[in-house]
C-alpha cells in the first residue's frame, strides 16, 4: 500500500534534513490557529489511492482541484448541453472528472477520505499508456495533464458541435485549408487582445498579420478558438535580420507553457527567468529567405545583363538580353510585394544563386489563458555520462506572477522582424539610448511595484518585517514601469517531483478554501506559504487570473463557514476508506513519535525516499 509505504519512508526519514519543517503539535499556538481556521472553513480536502505508480495522475488532479476556472467550466458545460438529445454517455470523462473533483473539494471536517480514480480511468480513451493504470509504469505528470485536457476538449466539441465527425471527415487535410479561406470581416463586439480575458470562445486577430500578401486584408479578420480554461493564444515571429521580412505572425492556441531549466549548474533559478529566457530571439542560422534570395537573384541578373550588352554587338544574344530584362522586372514586382510567398519564390529564384541568411524567431503570449499551467523541464543532457539526467536546481516562483512581460498585443507587435518584437520595448529601447547620450541630463523612473504583485498571506499570518521588493527572492521582478494589472495571476496548486530522472514521486501543493495543503495520494496534511515556496522538485505551476478568481475564493470562504459538513457516502464506488486512525486530527497524533503516524516529522526529504 502505498499509505504504509509512505508511514515506513517517513520513520527511516524522521532525523533527515529539511529547508521546511512542519510544526508537529496543535499545542503550538499559530499551528492550531491554522488547523482551526481549516476545519472552520470546512476542514480537509480528500485524498486519492494510489494503484500502483500513479501519483503522477493524483497530483494533476488534486492541483486541478483548486482551480476555480475547471470546476467552474465542467460544471457550466457538463450541465447545460446545448443538444438536449445528449446523455451524458457523450461526455463520460468530464462527468466523472467533475465528480471527482468535487468529492475530493468536500467538506470533511478533521477526516481524510481517500477517493479512487476507477471511475475516471474507466472513461479515459487518451491516456498516454492504455495499460500504465494495470501496471506500475512511472508515467509523467505533464504528459497526463495534456491527455487530461485533450479528453475534455474532445467531449465538449462534441456537445457544441454535434456534426462534428460528419464534417472532419468532408473537411480539407491538414494543411491543404488556405489560411485565407477563414478570414472574416472586422464586426464590433468581437473579442481581441486583452478583452474581457478569461472568457473562452472565439478571439479575432488582425488578418493582415496572418497573410499580409492577401488583397484587401485590413478589414478582415482571423478566428482563434479558446474552449477550455487552460487555452491560451501564442504568437510567433520568424523573419529575416538582413530584410526584416516574417511572412506573417504565426498565431496558434496553446494548452500550457512549457519551461526548460538551463544545463549550467546552479543552484536555483527564478520563475522570471525562465519565462525571460521563454521570449529570448533564438538565431537561426545557414536557411533561405524569399525576399534576399530574389535580391541576391535580381543583382546577379542585373550584373549579367550588363555583360551581355557589352559583347552583344552582333545582336546574337538579343534572346538572352530580353530573357534577362523579362525576369529582372518579374522579380522587381514580386519584390514590391509585402511578403513573397514559397510558390512564387520556387518558381522565380535559382538554386546556384541562393545566398543564406540569418533568421531570428521568437514567441509570446497573445492572451494568456484564465488557468495559466506551466511545465518545468528538468531533462538535461550529461555529456560525461552521455544520458539524460534530472536537473535539480531549486525554482524560486511568486505567489503573484504579472504577465505583462510576456504578452504581446496585436496593435503593439512590429512587422519587420529587424526590429523588436514588440512596438513598446523599441520605444524603450530608445528612450534608453536618448538618456545615455544626454550624460546623465534625464533619469528614468524606478518601477514601483504594485500592491497587487505583493507575496500577500492568507493561509498563514505574514510577518510584518518581510523582505523589501528587491530583496525578496519571492516577488516577482517586474522590467516594466506599467504592470497591466489585467494580467495579474495568483498562485493556485504546485507539483514537485522528488527522485531522479527515471523514478520518484510526486506530490501537490494545492490551495483551498483560503489554506493551503500538501498531498501525497491519500496524505493530506497543513502546509503553508513558507512551506510551498521554499519546496524542492517544482514541475508545474498552476496560476489563475487574479481578476476573477480571487474575490471569488474569498465570497466562497465566507460563504463556507456557515455550511455544514459533507460526509461522504460509505457505499460510494469512488469512496476507497475514511479510516479515523489516519486522518482524525487529535493532539496526540502531533504528539506522537516518528513511528506512530504518518503526519508525525514528515519532511519535504520524504518523498525522495518513496517511489510511486
Amino acid at each position: 500500500m502505498a499509505g504504509l509505504g509512505e508511514r515506513l519512508s517517513s520513520a527511516i526519514s524522521f532525523y533527515s534534513t529539511s529547508t521546511i519543517r512542519r510544526p508537529s503539535s496543535l499545542n503550538e499556538p499559530d499551528y492550531r490557529a491554522q488547523y482551526d481556521r481549516a476545519l472552520k472553513l470546512g476542514g480537509f480536502p480528500g485524498g486519492l489511492c494510489n494503484d500502483g505508480n500513479t501519483c503522477f495522475m493524483n497530483s494533476v488532479l488534486q492541483s486541478l482541484a483548486s482551480s476555480n476556472e475547471i470546476v467552474d467550466f465542467l460544471q457550466n458545460y457538463t450541465d447545460n448541453k446545448e443538444n438536449a438529445s445528449f446523455s451524458k454517455s457523450v461526455t463520460p470523462f468530464s462527468d466523472a472528472l467533475l465528480d471527482l473533483l468535487s468529492k475530493l473539494n468536500a467538506k470533511h471536517g478533521n477526516k481524510t477520505p481517500t477517493y479512487k480514480t476507477k471511475r475516471l480511468l474507466k472513461t479515459m480513451n487518451y491516456g498516454p499508456n492504455k495499460n500504465l493504470f494495470l501496471g506500475y509504469n512511472q508515467e509523467d505528470a505533464q504528459e497526463f495533464y495534456q491527455s487530461l485536457m485533450k479528453q475534455v476538449e474532445k467531449e465538449y466539441k462534441i456537445t457544441k458541435e454535434p456534426s462534428t465527425k460528419k464534417l472532419r471527415q468532408t473537411s480539407p487535410e491538414k494543411g491543404s485549408e488556405k489560411v485565407h479561406d477563414k478570414f472574416v470581416d472586422r464586426e464590433p463586439g468581437m473579442y481581441k487582445g486583452l478583452d474581457n480575458i478569461g472568457e473562452l470562445g472565439n478571439i479575432y486577430v488582425p488578418a493582415v498579420q496572418v497573410d499580409p500578401d492577401y488583397p484587401n486584408v485590413q478589414e478582415k479578420v482571423y478566428p482563434l478558438n479558446l474552449i477550455t480554461p487552460v487555452d491560451g493564444l501564442l504568437c510567433e515571429r520568424i523573419g529575416c535580420t538582413r530584410c526584416g521580412e516574417t511572412g506573417g505572425i504565426r498565431y496558434s492556441v496553446t494548452s500550457g507553457l512549457g519551461l526548460t531549466l538551463p544545463s549550467l549548474s546552479k543552484p536555483q533559478y527564478r520563475l522570471d527567468e525562465l519565462l525571460d529566457d521563454w521570449i529570448h530571439p533564438e538565431m537561426i542560422d545557414g536557411v533561405e529567405c524569399n525576399r534576399c534570395g530574389l535580391e541576391n537573384m535580381k543583382e546577379a541578373l542585373e550584373k549579367k545583363l550588363v555583360k551581355f550588352k557589352q559583347t552583344n554587338r552582333d545582336g546574337k544574344m538579343d534572346k538572352l538580353v530580353n530573357l534577362a530584362e523579362q525576369r529582372i522586372l518579374e522579380i522587381t514586382d514580386e519584390l514590391s510585394m509585402p511578403i513573397i510567398n514559397d510558390e512564387d519564390y520556387d518558381r522565380m529564384h535559382t538554386k546556384n544563386m541562393v545566398k543564406k541568411s540569418t533568421k531570428i524567431k521568437q514567441v509570446y503570449y497573445s492572451r494568456p489563458p484564465a488557468l495559466l499551467c506551466i511545465h518545468v523541464n528538468r531533462s538535461v543532457f550529461d555529456p560525461r555520462t552521455y544520458m539524460v539526467r534530472k536537473n535539480n536546481a531549486r525554482l524560486i516562483f511568486p505567489l503573484k506572477l504579472n504577465m505583462t512581460d510576456y504578452v504581446a498585443l496585436p496593435d503593439d507587435i512590429n512587422m519587420d522582424a529587424r526590429l523588436p518584437f514588440r512596438k513598446q520595448d523599441e520605444k524603450t529601447s530608445l528612450r534608453d539610448e536618448t538618456i545615455a547620450n544626454s550624460n546623465g541630463a534625464e533619469t528614468l523612473p524606478s518601477p514601483s511595484p504594485s500592491p497587487s504583485l505583493s507575496s500577500s498571506s492568507s493561509s498563514s499570518s505574514s510577518s510584518s518585517s518581510s523582505p523589501n521588493y528587491e530583496e525578496d527572492p519571492f516577488k516577482q521582478k517586474i522590467s516594466t514601469s506599467n504592470p497591466d494589472t489585467r494580467l495579474n495571476y495568483s498562485l493556485k496548486s504546485v507539483i514537485s517531483h522528488f527522485g531522479t530522472h527515471n523514478y520518484g514521486h510526486y506530490i501537490a501543493y494545492r490551495k483551498f478554501r483560503q489554506t493551503w495543503w500538501r498531498i501525497s495520494d491519500e496524505i493530506v496534511r497543513l502546509s503553508s506559504e513558507d512551506e510551498v515556496l521554499n519546496s524542492q522538485g517544482t514541475f508545474m505551476l498552476f496560476y489563475e487570473l487574479s481578476s476573477r478568481n480571487d474575490e471569488k475564493d474569498e465570497a466562497a470562504e465566507k460563504d463556507t463557514v456557515s455550511e455544514s459538513l459533507e460526509i461522504p457516502n460509505s457505499s460510494d464506488e469512488n469512496l476507497m476508506m475514511s479510516s479515523d486512525d489516519n486522518n482524525d486530527h487529535q493532539d496526540s497524533d502531533y504528539e506522537s513519535s516518528s513511528d506512530s503516524d504518518s503526519y508525525n516529522g514528515y519532511t519535504n526529504d520524504d518523498d525522495a525516499n518513496r517511489g510511486s
